[in-house]
């Protein structure tokens, strides 16, 4: 899908509630992280679509709820069950659980015994009904009572309704209905991408180092299911240690590939594109 997978999941509430109850805001869990805030905020309002793609979408979840302290795998269940994907199977228990009937087996004998006692229980109810010396009214004849009558609306007639407030004050200096009315479209604005942005989604573990416009930033081996994102004016350098593990996008565009399985390989990330070493 890449996009989002419904509204109201539950997935960002947890979040925030997580959040909110550690006292801890968007900014500093951004810097915690290593990313940027917006990312943080699209994941609490569950707006996935901006990372472009489902593994980054995932990647990025993963990343805050084990930051916040929480189990990651019940919110990506969630998440891959509204995407339609199948869930990480834990443990499912089939019929042939200790204790059960076989599938080939018959019904046990105790069954035959019930069925026999429902239908004498029915048979005595219907003998009981024809010794009292009245048959049951039959449901087309049951009366049926008349709605009760609406009540009289006691709102007022729409001639004494007070006027909209058409926002005259604002219009003469009075009020800040304009200011706030910017103030929100600022907001909502989409935050510009500047340089190079790179994020990087590992299917796979993976050795890594970048080197941001000259400085090494990050040098380690990363597992598998996290996403990076990394910012730069210049360049982003990435050596890795397993090329065909790891998905990544540039300013928002996908990369074909980075490489074979396996594959050590430096890739430079440039605002005009992507050069291999």
């Amino acid at each position: 899908m890449g996009g989002r997978p419904g509204v109201g999941t539950g997935i960002g509430e947890t979040l925030r509630a997580a959040r909110q109850e550690q006292g801890r805001s968007v900014s500093d869990l951004a810097e915690r992280l290593r990313t940027r805030s917006d990312y943080l905020r699209a994941l609490e309002d569950e707006h996935f679509e901006v990372f472009g793609g489902a593994i980054y979408a995932k990647g990025f979840l993963r990343n805050y709820a084990t930051e916040l302290g929480l189990d990651p795998q019940p919110l990506l269940d969630e998440y891959r069950r509204q995407d339609g994907e199948p869930a990480v199977a834990s443990g499912v228990v089939g019929s042939s659980a200790v204790g059960g009937p076989s599938s080939g087996s018959g019904p046990p004998p105790w069954v035959a015994w019930v069925l026999v006692a429902v239908v004498v229980l029915a048979a005595f109810a219907f003998l009981s009904t024809l010794g009292s010396g009245r048959a049951p009214q039959p449901a087309g004849q049951v009366p049926i009572s008349p709605p009760p009558a609406p009540v009289p609306s006691e709102q007022p007639a729409a001639e004494d309704a007070p006027e909209p407030d058409t926002g005259a004050a604002n219009a003469d200096g009075d009020g800040d209905g304009g200011a706030a009315s910017a103030s929100d479209t600022e907001e909502e604005a989409e935050p510009v991408v500047e340089g190079v942005e790179v994020l990087l989604a590992l299917e796979e573990s993976s050795w890594m180092r970048v080197t941001i416009d000259g400085s090494v930033v990050l040098e380690q081996t990363v597992e598998a299911g996290v996403t990076r994102d990394f910012e730069g004016e210049d360049e982003i350098r990435v050596r890795l240690g397993n090329a065909g593990g790891i998905r990544a996008q540039v300013n928002g565009e996908e990369v074909d590939s980075l490489g074979a399985r396996g594959q050590v390989v430096e890739v430079v990330f440039t605002a005009d594109g992507v050069a291999t070493d």
